[in-house]
């Protein structure tokens, strides 16, 4: 009866064993198969925005984009190369009675940096932690990031396979005092929509 008993308690230690060595197993692959999904994507070549970026935007298509009129934009006096300026109408006046400036161009940090960036924000949104209103969103691609700095005025284009990142820079509110906080969010939305059209017209 004895050895019976103890047969019994043997196959039921090794069924159990079983069952946590499998939990532990598909727990660490649904973790892996997470992190796979939200920093390694595969991506689409993006070479002509996240390497060699050369302006290619008219006032048109900026206007377009933005949903502002022609007569809204106009290119910014002051150009340079691998950076698009534009000035627009109706998001407040710098000390100096200017328009607002938007401007996007390459920031060179390196792969891995860009991906631990990726991580940091996407670790800070799983957690709740909002840290002067920064967001992260997957791009409408699919295969890129897209990052909200309301604070400082930026909307960042952030993908792990470049060096680069690609920023959109509309200027803190503060820098343009006559800007409300509904003109600083409704410019923050249209920087995003110009993200996802800038990683869709690029995209090979």
């Amino acid at each position: 009866m004895q050895k019976l008993v103890s047969t019994i308690l043997l196959i039921v230690l090794f069924i159990s064993c079983g069952e946590t060595k499998e939990k532990k197993t598909n727990q660490n692959t649904s973790q892996d198969k997470t992190e796979e999904s939200t920093e390694d994507l595969s991506s689409a070549d993006y070479n002509s925005l996240l390497i060699n970026y050369e302006c290619d935007m008219t006032v048109t298509e900026v206007a377009g984009v933005l949903n502002l009129s022609e007569t809204a934009v106009v290119l910014a006096d002051y150009q340079s190369p691998g950076k698009c300026s534009f000035a627009i109408e109706g998001f407040g006046k710098n000390p100096l009675g200017d328009d607002t400036v938007v401007i996007w161009f390459l920031e060179e940090l390196g792969k891995a940096q860009v991906s631990k960036e990726i991580k940091s924000y996407l670790d800070e949104q799983a957690n709740n932690e909002e840290v002067l209103s920064m967001d992260i969103e997957l791009s409408e691609t699919g295969d890129s990031y897209i990052v909200k700095r309301p604070a400082n005025g930026q909307v960042v284009i952030m993908n792990g396979n470049y060096d680069h990142w690609l920023v959109l820079s509309y200027s803190p509110k503060h820098s343009y005092k006559s800007r409300t906080t509904e003109q600083h969010a409704e410019l923050g939305a249209k920087m995003v929509d110009l993200a996802n059209y800038l990683l869709k017209k690029h995209k090979k």
